[in-house]
């Protein structure tokens, strides 16, 4: 529900306990940011680049990070109404990131209302919601993002509701709206501004219009007041960014004419899309039917979720390719031998070659569908909103193409696009250079969800690139890669049927219990070879 409220910093806190929040998002923020310099070191390290363009890369990507972190603590310092006075500290390497000896967090309500303002604060100012910003919030607490996003489309209501408790809101609401919208109508051509007060710049009109009052009225002053009274100005500057939609146009049209010239590539959505803060996109690896492109993501609810069509026919004929294999003589002989190099090629020829022709193929529509992925995500096709990506199989090739392209880039056109990537059954080298610079463009957690029985990933991945270290089958040895041994997947067959399952296992966010239950029964239902 909009409601002004519900982003402001709350009154209740006493100095000291704004202090505690303040010094905990610090040190936290800190850490952080100096983990984030270690990926950053050990990717330079592990590039085979030119020592220029490396460290080059790592500068750029620090430069992001530094310049991020420093304007959320800003904010930070704004919800927490300037605790101790005098200014905001700035983050350096040689901050202070110890916890030990800092009072626990004030009570958890009041706390997570400070976060939320933190974000509302944020999010405004930079009209983005940075991937880094959601996955930092989030150790906190959990956000009230819909309260958040339903302020930022109906500013008029946000301000009304915070308006009810006092007297003076009855005869000043009419008023205020119409002046509220005039302000909001303006603000194309001052998109960027920031007011660090509340006399000056864009907020005056609205604060004199009743903002003012009521934000007083709530106890919020000085900076964080100007910020607030900002943001409600260019909501709808704020929200066309945040969505990618701007008038009449919906993320779906937006995605719709990126994709339109690329062959059998659609974005779908998984349920009607309710413009959420943070956005997912999914992506499977083979299909026994059309309805598998989005049956497998049916186990997230919460925030929007999409899944990525790419070339149906072509994995239609994987499924068939897998079973084609499955059912040849050959492979009875894999469990026992696939690890010796020396009857590779023996074990490669008496399997079926139209298989792998087939196999092949589709291994090079996947490569080139990531680029096409990563091209989108680059443009910014769901907006300026934090993106998770998810798949298994063939479609966790494709975001791996995807992250690989994004890692070309320059840091600071993908530094704050993507939030959390879920891979499993990935068919692609564990290679540390490749993983090392996907790590970078990936804000929150990077998981490879492997299973060492996975007896056909290994023979597909070995027999494409020759391959002896397969991610799918085996933990990457790179820093920030969270893996995740997947006992529960039996065979590669099967990752389509238990991919709820591991995500629950990983500790995903939004997943649907009784969803990963419907899916485990059809897999108990119907037994898959490996």
């Amino acid at each position: 529900m909009s409601d002004l409220t519900k982003v402001s910093p709350p009154q209740e806190l006493s100095e000291k306990e704004r202090v505690v929040i303040f010094e905990h998002i610090f040190r936290r923020l800190a850490n952080h940011r100096n983990t984030l310099e270690l990926y950053a070191d050990a990717e330079r390290g592990l590039s085979t680049l030119p020592d220029e363009s490396r460290e080059k890369t790592k500068d750029d990507y620090i430069h992001e990070i530094n310049s991020w972190a420093n304007q959320l603590l800003q904010h930070a310092w704004a919800a927490c109404r300037e605790p101790g006075g005098g200014s905001c500290p700035d983050l350096s390497p040689m901050s202070d990131t110890s916890l030990a000896g800092l009072p626990k967090l004030p009570d958890k309500a009041l706390s997570r209302k400070v976060f939320n303002a933190i974000l509302f604060l944020h999010v405004t100012s930079s009209k983005q919601y940075s991937a880094h910003t959601r996955y930092f919030l989030t150790t906190f607490a959990p956000l009230d993002e819909a309260s958040i996003a339903a302020t930022l489309k109906d500013p008029d209501r946000a301000v009304s509701e915070a308006e009810k408790p006092t007297e003076q809101a009855k005869n000043q609401q009419a008023e205020r709206g119409r002046t509220l919208r005039r302000v909001g109508m303006g603000l194309g051509a001052v998109a960027g501004g920031v007011l660090v007060g509340v006399t000056g710049g864009l907020a005056a009109p609205v604060v004199g219009a009743g903002v003012g009052s009521i934000l007083s009225f709530l106890g919020v002053g000085g900076t964080a007041a100007g910020l607030l009274a900002t943001g409600l100005a260019s909501s709808s500057v704020v929200c066309g960014a945040l969505f990618g939609a701007y008038g009449a146009k919906s993320t779906a049209s937006m995605v719709e004419r990126h994709t339109r010239e690329v062959q059998d590539l659609a974005i779908l959505p998984v349920r009607p899309p309710k413009e959420t803060l943070a956005v997912r996109l999914c992506t499977s690896g083979w299909l026994t039917s059309q309805e598998d492109v989005v049956q497998p993501w049916t186990v997230f609810g919460g925030n929007d979720t999409y899944a990525l069509q790419w070339e149906v026919e072509a994995l239609r004929a994987l499924s068939d390719a897998l079973y084609t294999l499955i059912k040849a003589q050959a492979m009875q002989y894999v469990k026992a031998e696939i690890i010796k190099r020396t009857v590779l090629a023996t074990l490669m020829s008496s399997l079926a070659p139209i298989a792998w022709l087939k196999i092949g193929r589709i291994i090079a529509l996947a490569v080139k569908a990531g680029n096409v992925l990563g091209t989108l995500l680059a443009q910014r096709v769901f907006g300026t909103r934090p993106v998770t990506l998810v798949g298994y199989s063939l479609g966790s090739l494709v975001i791996f193409e995807a992250l690989k392209y994004l890692s070309t880039l320059p840091p600071s056109e993908t530094v704050h696009l993507v939030q959390d990537v879920f891979l499993f059954g990935l068919p692609a080298p564990s290679d540390p250079e490749t993983w090392s610079a996907v790590r970078r463009v990936v804000a929150g957690r990077l998981v490879n969800g492997y299973a060492e029985d996975d007896y056909i990933l290994a023979v597909l991945s070995r027999a494409s690139d020759i391959s002896w270290s397969v991610s799918g089958l085996e933990p990457v040895v790179v820093k920030g890669v969270d893996n995740v041994k997947c006992d529960q997947v039996e065979g590669h067959l099967q990752w389509r049927g238990m991919v709820g399952k591991c995500l629950e296992s990983c500790g995903a966010e939004d997943i649907l219990t009784t969803e990963v239950h419907l899916q485990v029964k059809e897999i108990h239902d119907n037994v898959q070879p490996r």
